[in-house]
């Protein structure tokens, strides 16, 4: 071999080695950084319930509740109506239309929903500044048809809620095509095993409603204190939208990260994998505008799992998605334990 091709095969043997210890090194930074973050876990009580969030229609504001009826699939009335663009181009294969979220839809955010209860049965009410609140109807579970509702490649059946609601979602939303569908029940849930990338998350048969990815996120008082304090504009905890959030005992952040099985009053729930964040976290709650960069690029400087890095894309995590090991009522206030 010439002494020139040999120091060329030299220098790129260093440059390899060099990469894979700058890899190793950024590697362990992170997984330095959390090491940090999260305390040795200990069973027993590690903090409270401290707030309850409805999110009855997806993408739309949320309900604060003190208490709530916690299923399978999610709470209770929680993402059980999603909004669904019937006309467009982008429907996935076998669903009724590609949903609307607030990255595709703004202007979800101005609709404040409200659940009315009187003899046993429940209303939803929307409700937009400038505009006459209207009043969903109640559905026929036995007769009413059913069509298949697509959110991130994971489908399960929703019914039509009417033209009127859907003539009202249009003018407020711009889209023509907007239709609002209802999962009772009923109907059949959509399932994480049967993502055709992420099935290998959660348990098999795990139920969602109209959900992102699993039918709870929780996230602690913690975490958001500690990401603020890198912020230069502190931002609120609707921005990532958890349905549970808890006061921690300790001041450490991201504990929930690690609650592998914790238990919440009665209702005992297990981890599926701490909750990915996409460019919604930077758009305003209550009006949908995006407000810019953060929160998002403070989390990507030190919130990036290096395990699933590659396999989501390198999306920063906050909270995490938990499911119910069983039917209960969660209060404000109950403890929360791990198990």
């Amino acid at each position: 071999m010439p002494w020139f091709d040999d120091q060329r095969w030299t220098l790129r043997a260093l440059a390899a080695a060099g990469l894979a210890v700058g890899g190793a090194i950024t590697y362990w930074k992170l997984t330095s950084d959390q090491r940090k973050e999260t305390p040795k876990l200990v069973g027993g009580v590690v903090g409270k319930l401290k707030r309850i969030v409805l999110y009855p229609v997806k993408s739309t504001r949320g309900v604060e509740v003190q208490s709530v009826e916690c299923l399978q699939r999610g709470f209770k009335y929680d993402r059980r109506w999603v909004v669904v663009n019937t006309a467009s181009e982008n429907t996935p294969e076998g669903a009724v239309g590609r949903f609307l979220n607030l990255a595709r839809c703004p202007q979800l955010a101005l609709i404040q929903t409200r659940l009315e209860e009187a003899d046993g049965k429940v209303t939803l009410v929307l409700e937009a500044d400038g505009r006459d609140a209207i009043r969903v109807p109640e559905l026929d579970l036995d007769s009413g048809e059913q069509a298949s509702v697509d959110i991130y490649s994971m489908q399960g059946q929703g019914m039509d809620c009417d033209d009127e609601v859907a003539a009202w979602l249009a003018e407020l939303t711009g889209v023509p095509g907007a239709r609002m569908y209802y999962m009772p029940e009923t109907a059949k849930p959509r399932r994480i095993d049967e993502h055709p990338e992420w099935n290998d998350y959660g348990r098999p048969g795990q139920e969602v409603s109209f959900a992102n990815f699993a039918p709870y996120v929780v996230a602690s008082e913690q975490s958001l204190a500690e990401l603020n304090s890198r912020l230069e504009q502190p931002v609120e905890m609707a921005r990532f939208r958890p349905s549970i959030v808890v006061e921690c005992s300790s001041p450490a952040p991201f504990q929930e990260d690690n609650w592998k099985n914790f238990s919440i009053g009665d209702v005992t729930f297990h981890l599926i994998r701490k909750c990915t964040r996409c460019s919604m976290i930077t758009q305003d709650p209550n009006t949908g505008e995006r407000v810019g960069p953060e929160p998002m690029k403070t989390l990507k400087e030190y919130r990036v799992d290096p395990i699933d890095s590659d396999r989501f894309g390198g999306a920063p995590v906050f909270g995490a998605f938990v499911a119910s090991d069983n039917d209960g009522v969660l209060r404000v206030g109950d403890d929360v334990v791990l198990r």
